[in-house]
């Protein structure tokens, strides 16, 4: 069983290491980076390339540009406040921009996995995970 790579957690609460851009980019898949970026095109309204498809994470790289999506709000204030994740900030429970990210997309399973490190701690919800045998960066 692999261990949980906490560089690989998103601000969001987003586990990156099991994230199908993120896998797509590190394992140089180009048939999944097509298939990513064709669906984007598709139903996004917007241009994008297979070789775009590509994220280090949040926090894999100090260039937000090597993240999936630079311009994202929620990492760039992570960024700002200097906290590594969202449920670290006194205004998690009143965050517009947080509360904006989820509605976006589905993302309830990250949402999920800041109430839960809310609730018991970041070790303790690592420890969990592993001991669940979630997926980690090493099990993809």
């Amino acid at each position: 069983m692999g261990k949980i790579d906490l560089g690989m957690l998103g601000a969001c609460g987003i586990y990156c290491a099991t994230c199908d851009i993120h896998l797509a980019g590190k394992n140089e898949d180009v048939e999944a980076q097509t298939k990513i970026a064709n669906w984007i095109v598709e139903n996004c309204n917007t241009e994008c390339r297979p070789d775009q498809i590509r994220c280090c994470g949040c926090w894999g790289a100090l260039d937000a540009t090597k993240h999936w999506s630079a311009d994202c709000t929620v990492m760039k204030c992570a960024r700002a406040r200097h906290i590594k994740l969202c449920s670290d900030c006194g205004e998690y429970e009143t965050c517009t921009t947080l509360e904006g990210f989820y509605r976006g997309g589905d993302y309830e399973p990250a949402r999920r996995t800041l109430e839960r490190i809310r609730e018991i701690g970041l070790s303790a919800w690592v420890e969990e995970r592993e001991t669940e045998g979630a997926p980690t960066a090493e099990s993809g």
